[in-house]
């Protein structure tokens, strides 16, 4: 399994594996969505404070309209909470990261997404040995186990503030 974490930092987002696909793309930030071609999922682990029309001073820079617009449409969106304004959404599992994981590390959407593709690739792995010893009990012996690959496109870390 191959999972591309993309952040929205110039630096690196073109140079992403958009047109391979044999990589999931994992994208977060409303920095990064007017740049993605592709994504298979997208995190928004900040809270929902989406845009209240006519009201543009209660606007928050990472929910515009067209931010939760473009959201609405993904395949998925994993949330701190699912809303209905995105159909898509799942409350993203945070209690079970949180026991595999620990609590110390939750410090950006990033540090989610990360727990995610590890989480999914390790339950990958056991389905693929199951499929491996399957194979070997019916006489295939020639089984090579793909790489498991995590990848950072578009991460510098270099923001100034946060809320």
């Amino acid at each position: 399994m191959k999972i591309c974490l993309m952040g929205s930092a110039p630096s690196s987002v073109a140079l992403a594996p958009f047109g391979d696909p044999t990589w999931q793309i994992w994208g977060c930030s409303p920095g990064l969505y007017p740049s993605c071609p592709r994504v298979d999922a997208w995190f928004e682990m900040h809270r929902w404070e989406p845009p209240v029309v006519g009201k543009p001073n209660l606007q928050v820079p990472w929910f515009s309209p067209e931010y939760v617009a473009w959201m609405a449409q993904q395949k998925k969106v994993w949330m701190y909470a699912a809303v209905p304004e995105i159909p898509n959404s799942d409350a993203y599992p945070v209690a079970e990261m949180e026991h595999k994981f620990g609590t110390f590390f939750w410090t950006s959407s990033l540090a989610w997404m990360a727990a995610m593709a590890i989480d999914q690739i390790l339950a990958d792995r056991e389905r693929v040995a199951a499929a491996r010893r399957d194979a070997i009990a019916n006489g295939c012996s020639d089984w090579e186990p793909e790489q498991d690959q995590i990848a950072f496109f578009g991460v510098d870390m270099a923001a100034n503030e946060e809320y």
